[in-house]
């Protein structure tokens, strides 16, 4: 019933306890693609002789290439027979009844199933605590939400919504962020169909991320990523609330003096102290900096 995809990049640890999880599975209806990026730390090996009490089939670029995760995802496209898609990360280890959860909601509405995912260590690590309240994590338990909130670290779909949108955007594969994000879109635009967040499929992980190395990416996003999705999808204007740069309301005008002076800066330093009321909004305006930071910056190159 469900094919399952996971790209996975030179973390072999997080992949061996991502597929035991999926070993443990109460819904055992499945087959697993392993999509490698270019992986030189013993995956292909380990691959080549594990066995599972699941089908599973392990693919590569040409060459063993790194090609980034929506490339390597899209390996698997042509391959889908099942009715549901399952994309999961490799750093995931699914909880026992995950797929089962996934399939029940399926099964009863055509959408997109958007798992729960917990990072463990989210109590030490400011970035994993902000991760969990964005997105999905603004919604109660089987409410719509748009889309775009889709996120590929655990979600679930009718397969023929991957196939046919031709799967996630290449262009997008190089630079970090906003993959998701406009391949959620682009799944709700074409079939006209929400997104659903499932608390009840869950998966649970480890963040090592750091919020200086996540800012540091958000940048990123902004340099790339965020003005090939703007071409791309001129008329989304929500994106990452990018549309307080062009506005001229109250909120606008504040954020973009804000912006204009070293706010960031004065914000960065105490962010550990700071209780979770404070520390959380703090992150969200660093997070909004940075990617403006790196907009701004492309479009000074012009």
């Amino acid at each position: 019933m469900f094919d399952i995809i996971i790209p996975t990049y030179n973390n072999l640890e997080e992949l061996k306890q991502c597929l035991s999880g999926l070993e443990n599975q109460t819904y055992k209806n499945f087959k697993v693609f392993v999509c490698v990026d270019g992986s030189k730390d013993g995956t292909i090996e380990y691959l080549s002789d594990a066995s599972f009490n699941f089908e599973m089939q392990f693919i590569t670029h040409p060459g063993n290439e790194n090609k980034g995760r929506n490339e390597t995802r899209n390996l698997a496209i042509n391959k889908l027979a099942c009715k549901y898609l399952l994309m999961l990360d490799s750093d995931i280890i699914p909880s026992a009844d995950l797929l089962k959860n996934h399939y029940e909601l399926l099964n009863e509405k055509d959408c997109i199933s958007v798992g729960e995912v917990i990072y463990t260590n989210s109590g030490e690590n400011i970035w994993a605590k902000y991760l969990e309240t964005r997105g999905k994590g603004k919604y109660r338990n089987l409410q719509e939400m748009p889309a775009y909130y889709l996120n590929t670290q655990n979600a679930a779909m009718l397969s023929e919504y991957y196939v046919k949108s031709g799967g996630q955007h290449p262009l997008l594969s190089r630079n970090y962020g906003g993959d998701d994000t406009e391949f959620g879109y682009r799944i709700g635009k074409e079939f006209d169909i929400p997104a659903v967040f499932n608390k009840n499929a869950c998966g649970y992980s480890f963040l090592e991320k750091s919020l200086k190395k996540a800012l540091q990416q958000m940048e990123e996003f902004g340099r790339y990523n965020l003005k090939i999705i703007r071409e791309i999808h001129p008329e989304f204007k929500e994106i990452f609330n990018f549309n307080l740069l062009k506005e001229n309301n109250i909120k606008s005008v504040i954020i973009r003096s804000l912006l204009r002076k070293d706010f960031a800066g004065l914000l960065k330093f105490p962010i550990d102290f700071l209780p979770d009321f404070l520390s959380l909004p703090a992150v969200h305006f660093l997070v909004f900096y940075s990617i403006c930071k790196g907009y701004k910056s492309a479009e000074a190159e012009k």
